[in-house]
């Protein structure tokens, strides 16, 4: 009988003292969030600058516009591997111009940039390589098919 006591009685307790806890405070006293996001406003406009349009006419990038031949592509490559081997200046404007092309032929380009001395370079590879990123390769297409005993080899 002792035995059936203590632990009726410990539950008891328990209860009793789990009903006559206090509630917890509420994290917000209102909930009226307008002075949080008004706060919220004023610091993002403290860090977004504003565009303005002298920056865009000095932009040596903004009337460029992507190969449509086979030869163009080839040209442009060759043209990026050659600005890839000369200097720090040269190796940038390599890079962002391989950024605005966005193929997947410069990405050898852009692993190799990664690597450069010049850290300028490294971000803007880095930035460049961006769209890449968890996007899976496409699987070859099936052109053959397959023999008439297929069931037989699996």
């Amino acid at each position: 009988m002792q035995n059936v006591l203590v632990p009726g009685a410990v539950v008891l307790l328990t209860v009793v003292l789990w009903l006559r806890r206090k509630p917890g405070k509420p994290m917000l006293s209102s909930t009226d969030t307008s002075s949080v996001a008004q706060l919220n406003r004023a610091q993002l406009e403290l860090v977004i600058e504003s565009s303005s349009p002298d920056i865009a006419a000095d932009d040596p990038w903004a009337d460029w516009t992507a190969p449509q031949t086979e030869q163009g592509r080839l040209a442009l490559q060759q043209r990026l591997r050659q600005r890839m081997a000369s200097g720090p200046e040269q190796r940038l404007d390599a890079v962002r111009e391989a950024a605005l092309w966005g193929h997947r032929s410069v990405l050898p380009l852009l692993k190799r940039a990664l690597r450069d001395s010049d850290a300028r370079v490294v971000e803007a590879a880095a930035e460049a390589m961006e769209p890449f990123r968890g996007t899976p390769r496409r699987a070859p297409a099936q052109t053959a098919r397959p023999p008439r005993n297929v069931s037989r080899m699996r």
